[in-house]
């Protein structure tokens, strides 16, 4: 059995998620996965959306379309103009237009 103990930092940002029942799992060389990754035994929550304020490149490729670089590119622009206020906002991204968008709208959100 292992057992993983999150930072301090991990253990807050699972505490502001509005599901808190997070899994952790351990393979077998000793990585750590969270629900949000994108290993194949590891599954998401359906109706769980991506807070696009917070999250990571490994959790924003999860949606719809959004590949590394314009995960990136998210990131990028959150931390030179602050956080999303809106989920329409992320359309400022350099590549996510409306189309993109209508794809990701349900899988986002703000906090």
């Amino acid at each position: 059995m292992k057992i993983y103990i999150p930072t301090i930092k991990e253990n807050e940002e699972n505490n502001s998620k509005e599901n808190a029942n997070n899994e952790y799992l351990t393979s077998s060389s000793g990585l750590v996965n969270d629900k949000l990754s994108n290993s194949s035994n590891v599954k998401k929550n359906k109706n769980e959306k991506i807070n696009i304020n917070t999250a990571n490149i490994e959790q924003l490729e999860t949606l719809p379309g959004i590949g590394p670089t314009t995960a990136t590119k998210i990131i990028n622009y959150r931390e030179e103009n602050g956080k999303f206020k809106t989920i329409e906002d992320i359309k400022q991204v350099s590549g996510i237009g409306e189309n993109k968008f209508e794809k990701i709208k349900n899988n986002i959100t703000v906090k």
